[in-house]
């Protein structure tokens, strides 16, 4: 079996693989879960008002230097938000047979060994849009809140990237919970036995019989 390993493309990367619908590459076993649905229309927002703007602009300051360094950094943070949305888009949670790797903002947050999955169910709030980390449980939203609930066995380390030191979550969590566009699929995925599972009961099974008492002739 593959182990997933994160694989960490570059923003121009991401864009790149976003325009053709693609997904930074993963263990041929593995399974991604995404939670892209909804994240469109923040950067097509963002567009239409940066057009808007430059056009303003334009109109408005009358040293066409200025206007077109203006329209430039306009174009620059259009083009940051937008890698910084391709970067969570094209790098999902991915579950493989033996973990389960979770990211935000397309930066790997913890890497959980299936074995230490309690349980998980569908489990949907609305309250938080923004990662957090309280008492245990850590939050990994998108703007439509969580939508599954990870329970482990016991807590793992956990690391919130953020773009300022002071801003980033350390800590450990025995519990997730989680956006993802299609959380039966997840919890399916994650309640189904693992191949280590059935052959270790496999193995119980097979020493069961072979070491079961002969019944007695008559």
């Amino acid at each position: 079996m593959t182990v997933d390993t994160p694989v960490q493309v570059g923003r121009c990367h991401a864009l790149l693989l976003w325009a053709r619908g693609r997904h930074a590459p993963i263990g041929a076993d593995s399974v991604m879960f995404t939670t892209v649905r909804g994240t469109r229309a923040m950067p097509v927002m963002f567009g239409v008002v940066t057009v808007i703007e430059m056009v303003v602009l334009h109109l408005l300051i009358p040293v066409l230097w200025i206007s077109a360094v203006v329209a430039a950094l306009s174009v620059a943070s259009l083009v940051a938000l937008t890698s910084s949305v391709a970067l969570a888009r094209v790098h999902p949670h991915v579950l493989s047979p033996t973990t389960l790797t979770l990211r935000t903002s397309g930066k790997v947050v913890a890497t959980v060994d299936r074995s230490a999955i309690a349980s998980a169910r569908i489990h949907r709030r609305f309250g938080v849009v923004s990662p957090s980390l309280d008492g245990g449980r850590l939050v990994l939203p998108n703007q439509d809140g969580t939508a599954v609930d990870v329970h482990l066995f016991c807590a793992t380390t956990v690391t919130v990237p953020a773009p300022l030191q002071r801003w980033r979550l350390d800590g450990n969590a025995h519990t997730f919970c989680l956006h993802v566009d299609d959380p039966a699929a997840l919890v399916a995925a994650l309640t189904r036995p693992t191949p280590d599972t059935d052959a270790g009961s496999g193995d119980a099974v097979h020493r069961s019989r072979t070491t079961a008492p002969a019944r007695p002739a008559r």
